[in-house]
């Protein structure tokens, strides 16, 4: 059996920040997941932001700026965000 390559897990390390972020800053607005599709425009049903929230649906950039442009965040602070927190080892 090999070690586990701990650059493996940062994929999955960094898709969990990205969706605890959006979460906090959906919950924060006092939004719910319908409310932030709708938001969207439709785009993005409520069961797919529940995926992307956990981290088990990945999320295309494209998708991350619309969600982004319907929270009133800037993608780059998401990512920042996410990036820190998944190399810390913050919770996520």
């Amino acid at each position: 059996m090999r070690p586990r390559d701990p650059a493996s897990a940062r994929p999955t390390a960094f898709a969990v920040a990205v969706g605890n972020i959006l979460r906090e800053l959906r919950v924060r607005r006092g939004w719910t997941r319908a409310d932030l599709s709708s938001r969207t425009g439709g785009l993005i049903a409520p069961s797919s932001i529940s995926g992307y929230e956990s981290g088990y649906r990945a999320l295309k950039l494209e998708l991350l700026a619309s969600l982004c442009a319907a929270l009133g965040v800037r993608v780059e602070a998401v990512i920042r965000a996410a990036d820190h927190r998944s190399r810390a080892g913050l919770p996520r």
